[in-house]
């Protein structure tokens, strides 16, 4: 043991004076790893077996070269008949199906996910991509149809455009392909986030049975002194919630989880507050009830019956029974205690509806008197529909200022700028072509005409091809938010992707006609 440590201090002492064989040698524990072999035959076998991948590779293109007419090589140098490779239609119905099936198992796993587009962006994602990839097969008929009132024309530069859009399959791809991804990105995501968010509020539509709502003026809430002025409103039936946040734990003091909860009477839940029921049932609450939902009662291993200890914002510690656990919320938890523990808390909102029933709309007198018992707290009531249409346009201008419209907004620069280049590359080369143009007799600006025609017809395209990704997107978000909101509704902010199409550039900048002294091919001609 000594000897070892003698020669770790020499190590650390001569470690930048010698190198680590040299130290090795001194110390007579060098072993033959340390020597690198010199053989002769792998490198000889590595080097053959190199040239002739090399000579194989260049025998194959030779060979494929040789089998292809002059004539066919001719012809497919002025008409590009095939645009898809056997990489590109691997790619492009791999994910296809691979949006298929994602969405068909976040449908029938975790539903749930669909309600944010953050954790649902992949299945848009994909159909895009699915479309970038597969529009030389969809450009054909797609182009045919919309550019089919120029057959009838007797004109020569439609003719052009539209003979030019279906010859050129490439590079009409080329330009789409942008195009798709910026507006479909753009259509796909919106679609999802705003469907997404009118589902949460249709959830809550179907939860919350009342005819208006009460709504404080500030972020105080409601004293006691309204609430009870509220409650000497004949023919009128109140239902204050409190929203909040509490702690569970076990009655030896382990917490549980953090829940974000509303507090409600009883007698509400099940009338006015109708969350739908997974297990037990929302009759016949005890007054100490607590209602989870599905996530929490799966991730904390909670069930119905089980006895849990609440830790209440103030601080107070309150004993809950779980009474029934109810479906998962799309928005957060969807969980509620018994207002009977939280009386202190002060009032988020009220629900209001006419005693003779549920959800039975306010008369003009009752309206009339709920608006004298608010006019010194500054809340101010109004219908629920209307508050969910408030609700739903805060969640617009949340999605109009999220970090997903700036991380689409660069998408989109990324795309136009790639429109930009591939119109530049096309125009560069085709200047053989316009040079023939020109010398049949074809001025300028009727040039810069047809190319400005052939990329705002591509935009088009492009858009429609983007429109077709966003229906099959919202088609299968639909199918799966089916599962969750009983008619669920479908945004698709159409006008919100007209933008991006609209921004998109129609032509570089004018070729140049060539001068009087330029051969055919677009080349001058030597003196």
């Amino acid at each position: 043991m000594p000897r070892f440590w003698t020669m770790l201090a020499f190590v650390a002492d001569h470690q930048r004076r010698f190198g680590v064989k040299r130290l090795c040698t001194i110390l007579n524990v060098a072993c033959s790893s340390f020597t690198i072999p010199f053989n002769v035959v792998p490198l000889l076998i590595s080097f053959v077996i190199g040239v002739a991948a090399a000579l194989a590779g260049s025998a194959a293109t030779l060979l494929r070269v040789s089998l292809i007419r002059p004539i066919e090589v001719l012809r497919e140098s002025a008409v590009e008949r095939r645009g898809m490779t056997p990489i590109r239609w691997l790619l492009g119905i791999g994910m296809l199906a691979g949006a298929v099936a994602a969405g068909i198992e976040i449908a029938r796993t975790t539903p749930y996910l669909e309600a944010t587009v953050r954790k649902y962006e992949a299945v848009p994602v994909l159909y895009v991509g699915a479309v970038t990839l597969l529009s030389p097969v969809l450009l054909r008929p797609v182009t045919r149809l919309l550019i089919g009132p120029l057959r009838r024309s007797a004109k020569a530069g439609p003719l052009l455009v539209r003979e030019n859009l279906l010859t050129s399959r490439r590079r009409t791809a080329a330009t789409v392909a942008p195009i798709v991804v910026a507006v479909g990105l753009v259509g796909t995501l919106l679609t999802m986030q705003k469907s997404g968010d009118a589902a949460v509020l249709a959830r809550q539509r179907q939860e919350i049975h009342a005819s208006a709502v009460v709504v404080p003026g500030g972020d105080l809430g409601l004293d006691a002194r309204t609430l009870d002025q509220l409650r000497a409103v004949p023919g009128v039936r109140g239902t204050p919630v409190a929203a909040m946040n509490v702690r569970i734990g076990t009655a030896h003091g382990e917490q549980i989880d953090s829940l974000t909860t509303n507090a409600v009477p009883r007698k509400a839940m099940g009338d006015t507050v109708r969350p739908p029921v997974l297990a037990d049932s929302l009759a016949s609450l005890p007054e100490n009830f607590l209602v989870i939902d599905e996530h929490a009662a799966e991730s904390d291993d909670l069930s119905v019956g089980q006895h849990v200890v609440a830790l209440l914002p103030a601080g107070r510690r309150v004993p809950t029974v779980i009474a029934a656990v109810v479906a998962r919320g799309l928005h957060g938890d969807d969980t509620y205690v018994s207002s009977a523990l939280a009386d202190t808390l002060t009032t988020s909102q009220v629900y209001l509806d006419s005693a003779v029933g549920t959800s039975r709309q306010l008369d003009a007198q009752q309206t009339a008197a709920v608006n004298r018992a608010l006019a010194d707290s500054g809340a101010h009531v109004m219908t629920y529909d209307a508050y969910l249409k408030a609700q739903r346009s805060h969640a617009a201008r949340q999605t109009n200022n999220a970090a997903v419209v700036v991380i689409l907004g660069i998408a989109l620069a990324y795309a136009l700028i790639a429109v930009a280049n591939t119109l530049i590359t096309a125009m560069a080369g085709r200047r053989r072509e316009f040079a023939l143009l020109a010398l049949a007799g074809t001025v300028r600006g009727q040039i810069m005409k047809v190319a400005a025609a052939e990329s705002a017809v591509a935009v088009v395209v492009g858009t429609a091809l983007a429109a077709v990704a966003t229906v099959l997107a919202a088609v299968t978000h639909h199918a799966s938010l089916s599962s969750l909101v009983t008619a669920a509704p479908t945004v698709i902010p159409w006008t919100q992707i007209g933008g991006p199409s609209r921004s998109a550039p129609s032509s570089p900048w004018p070729p140049r006609r060539p001068r009087p002294g330029e051969q055919a091919v677009g080349l001058r001609s030597r003196p």
